[in-house]
């Protein structure tokens, strides 16, 4: 059972390690210099944070884990627009980035990331996907500097998002993706939702997979949510059948029937025998990953 974590570890953020953020709000109401000094020292101890968090996976069997989206906050604001060499302490920052890559290479800890839940490639107001593409690159050029490959094996995950006609849909959507670097579109794969009625398993894989090679993640809890009655077993395989590597799949469960995700499992997650890295998106983080873990091996025994 190969489990990742994703973004926080609540054990750590309990001993003090924490991610720390910083709103446009908040940059633009003092002077420039003192913001990006401390936009500079957040954006330090925000990897200097995922080194922990990689290193405390590692310790715990915990084999993936899913990179935080806010490590540089702010810089992409249409009203900041830095890079991370604007930043003062510019060689403290690459330190931690080099600190952060080398500890993912001596732990073999699979990262991945899950962009914005704002990020869209199929908006009618092109503003929105100028921003989507933004964010998405920026997640890319962090992956490049931390050395992980171009290639599914470190997948970037979004969401088609907008409802409609699939067929419709998912020519805009390639439009807007084929103005992203390769370093984007050799990692982007694509999640089944919920929200509408559109985006299941067989969609993604006919209008993305089958025309144009991006692979589906399979989401359990939205399938069960969305499923236009296909077993959560057969949607499992055909999302299963679109990667070239060990997908990444991820595992939830919700409140009373609804899409709201619990603290802690009743269950345990379900590979059909297959290897899959298992993203766990309960609430209560590396808690509920040690509980899966420690359930599943005693079920083994």
């Amino acid at each position: 059972m190969n489990l990742s974590l994703c973004c926080i570890s609540n054990i750590l953020a309990e001993q003090g390690h924490k991610f720390r953020t910083m709103t446009f709000k908040s940059f633009s109401s003092k002077e420039r210099e003192e913001s990006l000094e401390k936009l500079s020292g957040i954006v330090i101890n925000n990897f200097n944070t995922a080194e922990k968090i990689v290193r405390h996976c590692a310790a715990n069997n915990i084999k993936g884990y899913r990179l935080s989206s806010d490590l540089c906050p702010v810089i992409k604001h249409p009203d900041v627009m830095l890079a991370l060499e604007d930043l003062p302490n510019y060689d403290c920052i690459n330190k931690s980035i080099k600190d952060l890559s080398v500890a993912i290479k001596e732990t073999g800890i699979r990262v991945s990331a899950h962009p914005s839940e704002y990020i869209t490639l199929t908006s009618d107001d092109d503003i929105k996907v100028q921003h989507s593409l933004i964010d998405l690159e920026m997640h890319a050029e962090i992956f490049d500097r931390l050395e992980l490959s171009q290639s599914y094996y470190n997948p970037l995950n979004i969401h088609v998002r907008k409802e409609g006609d699939a067929k419709d849909l998912s020519g805009t959507f390639m439009r807007n993706y084929n103005r992203l670097s390769d370093s984007v579109k050799s990692r982007l794969v694509l999640e089944n939702n919920d929200t509408g009625n559109t985006w299941t398993v067989k969609n993604l894989k006919k209008y993305f997979y089958n025309e144009h090679g991006i692979p589906v993640t399979f989401d359990n809890l939205h399938h069960k949510m969305l499923n236009h009655d296909v077993s959560q077993k057969d949607a499992f395989f055909e999302a299963y059948s679109t990667w070239n590597c060990t997908p990444i799949f991820h595992y939830s469960e919700g409140k009373n029937g609804t899409r709201a995700h619990k603290d802690m499992p009743d269950n345990l997650p379900i590979n059909y025998n297959e290897d899959v890295l298992f993203d766990v998106e309960l609430k209560n983080k590396d808690y509920a990953i040690l509980d899966i873990l420690k359930r599943y091996n005693e079920r083994e025994i």
